[in-house]
């Protein structure tokens, strides 16, 4: 993909990224409900009373999703090495003009 191109699509996603949130978010929900429900181990939770704030729930789920999934920087730093620098103090001279 080259640079006009990313651009563009850049463009694209800031355009329409409240629909694709709404969609991501309905997904999301979507997707763990049938999880819930599927999983045999989760069938005491109750979904219905949960049902009734639908915009709450959504975005409490993706809330949680992308904190699970968000890779925090100081992560990566802490693995990487740390960079020694030794300062050399030099006599300072008056420029000349």
């Amino acid at each position: 993909m080259n640079k006009k191109e990313q651009s563009k699509i850049k463009s694209l996603i800031k355009k329409y990224n409240p629909i694709l949130n709404e969609s991501v978010e309905i997904a999301l929900t979507e997707d763990l409900f049938n999880l819930i429900i599927v999983n045999g181990d989760d069938k005491d939770f109750e979904l219905k009373n949960l049902l009734k704030d639908k915009q709450g729930l959504k975005s409490f789920v993706i809330k949680e999703f992308i904190k699970l999934n968000q890779k925090p920087i100081t992560k990566d730093l802490k693995n990487m090495d740390e960079i020694k620098l030794s300062l050399i103090k030099t006599k300072q001279e008056r420029l000349k003009f």
